[in-house]
């Protein structure tokens, strides 16, 4: 650390580390120095304050300036540490697949508490990516089998190691399929998603901890950013049981088109995110198809 305090302390380090991040704008600057820190001495953040005069190792500095490096490129720290937490589990995550953010976990929530999930009802997560959905509702629910796709191969390999972490008893069928193409014509009662939501006009103006190393094919809604959610409603509606449910994510200003669910589906709630921004829909299907 050429730069950094010459004690070469755990406490210089994390005082160092934290200047680097807010010499470009990182604004979580002390709280990613302690995690990446924690990552290299194999603490936990609560650690680093024991052994604040704690001498660093050499082999410790070298891997804790090639952490800090990436992380003042603006790489995200899930991606750095390969480990993301979402509704209290642990997933893997790599750049392969979107983050798993709190957003989502408002949509979760509300399936966990509002639909009736029992031992063999079918539940189908289109667009897995990390299977943070998939594998949160088997947690979660009664179900003892999930259903779950994705276009990506790549992601369907982050799924499926995190998938068989966490399943317990239960159980999974992956597919690799552009929404509903390769998915057997099974009538589920919920199917969710969490599509790409974000205007292609938009992807740029992210920041660059999206903009730079999320997939923007997990991205990427097109020009309205409606291009994914729209097929995804028109395209369930064979695949729900009769009062099946389709739970969806989206942008803050989507507006459902009424010509899309009109003697289909009955819109039955619009959910909000923990920062009381409309982020998911709740349609049921109404009719058989």
């Amino acid at each position: 650390m050429s730069d950094s305090p010459k004690k070469g302390t755990v406490l210089s380090a994390l005082m160092w580390a934290s200047a680097q991040f807010n010499s470009v704008g990182i604004q979580s600057s002390r709280l990613d120095a302690e995690i990446l820190l924690s990552e290299v001495l194999r603490l936990e953040r609560i650690q680093l304050y024991l052994n604040f005069d704690r001498p660093m190792e050499k082999d410790e500095k070298n891997r804790f300036l090639s952490l800090v490096e990436r992380r003042k490129g603006r790489e995200p720290i899930a991606y750095i540490i390969n480990r993301k937490e979402f509704m209290s589990l642990n997933f893997y995550v790599d750049r392969n697949v979107l983050i798993p953010r709190p957003e989502t976990e408002c949509m979760i929530e509300w399936i966990v508490e509002n639909v009736s999930l029992l031992s063999d009802s079918r539940v189908l997560d289109i667009g897995t990516g990390s299977g943070c959905i998939a594998a949160s509702l088997l947690k979660n629910t009664d179900i003892s089998h999930i259903y779950a796709s994705d276009i990506d191969r790549s992601a369907l390999e982050v799924a499926n190691k995190n998938l068989n972490i966490l399943k317990g008893d239960k159980s999974f069928t992956l597919y690799n399929s552009s929404l509903f193409d390769k998915i057997d014509r099974n009538e589920f009662d919920l199917i969710v998603s969490n599509p790409p939501y974000i205007k292609s006009g938009d992807i740029s103006k992210l920041m660059p901890e999206i903009s730079l190393y999320e997939p923007e094919i997990a991205l990427n809604g097109g020009a309205d950013g409606c291009k994914i959610i729209k097929r995804l409603v028109s395209d369930s509606l064979p695949y729900l049981k009769k009062d099946g449910y389709l739970v969806f994510e989206h942008a803050e200003d989507f507006s459902m088109e009424k010509s899309l669910i009109e003697n289909r589906y009955q819109l039955v709630f619009c959910g909000k995110d923990y920062s009381q921004r409309n982020r998911f829909t709740v349609l049921k299907k109404i009719q058989d198809y």
